[in-house]
């Protein structure tokens, strides 16, 4: 599950960057991949120990 959260945040964004190619990419998408992804890392980090 940790790495599919993982997995998840990190190709949320070149699918943010391919959608609004022409401009940049919008931040609540950036963020929200980030939560996602720091999310996966933690639960991997100090859940599955």
């Amino acid at each position: 599950m940790a790495k599919t959260l993982q997995l998840l945040g990190i190709f949320s964004i070149p699918i943010g960057v391919i959608v609004k190619y022409p401009k940049l990419m919008d931040p609540k998408l950036l963020l929200a991949s980030i939560i996602i992804f720091g999310s996966g890392m933690a639960i991997e980090k100090y859940l599955l120990k």
